[in-house]
């Protein structure tokens, strides 16, 4: 590790400004304002008109009931055991004492892949449905391989080039991708593959059985965001975004930057001074890659969770404001600018924990006087479980993807077994995910062929008239 420290010393990092694709707005607000009351639940932008299913499949989340926000808000105990349960009981992996895919990440494999199985075979997640009867979740051996056949990997064609950037991708899909510039391109990795959800953010198992055709039409999106939390691993994207990072962090007499744990870098108190254009580029550019992925999947509707907005949008450096509102405007930049064949709504689950969160972010900038959105895709803001959004479009006969916000190690569901999970664990806790897009599990994630490159340039400009 010490040697990967050394390296910010003697790298020469280019920290120049980016030209802008546009004028940065001058009426971002600093803050979201704070107004009496509870926000509203959600808040519909029309974009070009809604199609009557739409209108329909709108009303219909409108309606869902409020979600739990209290079952899986902590340490998640019993979602995880059962999870471990049934990950060795039923599909057969087993615990590799000692080992680590990446550091605190416990490693397993499986012995039998689930191609040796006999095709019938039945998998069984036991727990309780709503009602708190017994309940499970079933899937035969043939729907699971079917599941994973459809993973692909999505990647940007000027991040992983040529023969060494499928390498490069397929190495960093096992956790094996290298601190700095390594991890730094996995924001340009998009895993794509169809996920059923086993159930909501409540704990209670969606019941399903063999052959149920709904569960085929969720999709889960995994790519990771910008880290601005000072990790090691991803300290590309502090010296990436961030003007004077030299003042941020503290380092010692040799210009060795002093680290916490093994793993933060030391803070000096120094206020951060983001790169805003440089910032905006390439939030918009992993936008416009995981939603042209989707559309190419031949999906419907988007659901969208804040990507980063979380520890990782850089509280403790000042800028998580800033970034907040900057991932918001590049969604609204990129569905402003691009067309798509598939998509038809996006929806933006952000529940609501305190005032002042990413769903007031989203908000404000999607209703800025200056800039309304003005996209032809209508988009849904929500104080809702993503879950519960996708179980009833996909229940209504739409194509669903949801997004999940994944770490720059690559491995999926990082910390699941950990008892302390973010969004990326509990999407391990409470869908197929395991069984779909862990390297350990399924063999597409590691077959290059399932890698499918995409240009995720800017469009150009249309020329103004005089």
């Amino acid at each position: 590790m010490l040697e990967e420290l050394r390296k910010l010393k003697q790298k020469n990092w280019d920290l120049s400004e980016v030209d802008p694709p546009d004028e940065l707005p001058e009426d971002l607000p600093t803050a979201p304002a704070v107004e009496a009351g509870r926000p509203p639940t959600s808040r519909l932008f029309e974009g070009a008109g809604l199609p009557s299913d739409i209108k329909d499949l709108v009303q219909a989340l409108q309606s869902l009931p409020a979600m739990d926000k209290r079952t899986m808000g902590g340490k998640c105990i019993p979602q995880t055991l059962a999870m471990e349960d049934f990950m060795m009981d039923q599909v057969g992996i087993q615990p590799l004492p000692g080992h680590y895919f990446v550091q605190g990440v416990k490693a397993f494999e499986l012995p039998t892949p689930l191609k040796s199985l006999p095709p019938d075979k039945e998998l069984v997640y036991h727990g309780k449905g709503q009602d708190g009867h017994p309940c499970s979740f079933k899937a035969s051996v043939a729907e699971i391989l079917e599941w994973q056949s459809s993973f692909r990997a999505y990647y940007a064609s000027d991040v992983y080039t040529g023969d060494e950037g499928l390498q490069l991708l397929s190495r960093s899909l096992e956790g094996l991708s290298e601190a700095g510039e390594e991890a730094w391109k996995m924001k340009f990795a998009i895993r794509c593959s169809k996920n059923p959800v086993i159930m909501r953010f409540d704990g209670r198992v969606v019941p399903r059985e063999v052959g149920d055709p709904v569960s085929s039409r969720i999709h889960l999106v995994s790519v990771c965001g910008i880290d601005f939390a000072s990790r090691v691993h991803d300290h590309v994207d502090l010296t990436n975004y961030i003007k004077n990072w030299k003042e941020v962090y503290t380092f010692d007499d040799e210009g060795v930057p002093y680290v916490r744990h093994g793993r933060d870098f030391e803070l000096s108190g120094t206020f951060a001074q983001l790169n805003v254009s440089k910032t905006l580029f390439d939030l918009k550019k992993m936008c416009r890659l995981r939603l042209k992925a989707q559309d190419d999947l031949g999906i419907q509707v988007v659901v969208e969770v804040g990507l980063g907005l979380g520890v990782f949008a850089g509280d403790a450096i000042g800028i998580g404001n800033t970034v907040r509102h900057l991932s918001a405007l590049a969604l609204q930049r990129v569905l402003q600018e691009e067309t798509f064949k598939n998509i038809r709504l996006v929806v933006l689950s952000l529940p609501i924990f305190n005032k002042g969160d990413n769903y007031e972010y989203y908000e404000k900038v999607f209703t800025r006087e200056k800039e309304p959105y003005t996209g032809a895709i209508p988009v849904l803001l929500m104080d809702q479980d993503m879950h519960a959004i996708a179980l009833a479009a996909a229940g209504a006969g739409f194509m669903v993807g949801e997004l999940n916000p994944a770490d720059s190690h690559g491995v999926f569901g990082e910390y699941w077994q950990n008892f302390g999970p973010g969004t990326e664990e509990k999407l391990a806790l409470t869908t197929c995910g395991l069984l779909t897009q862990h390297h350990a599990v399924n063999p597409m994630v590691m077959d290059n062929k399932s890698y499918v490159q995409m240009i995720a340039s800017e469009p150009p400009k249309t020329p103004t008239s005089k």
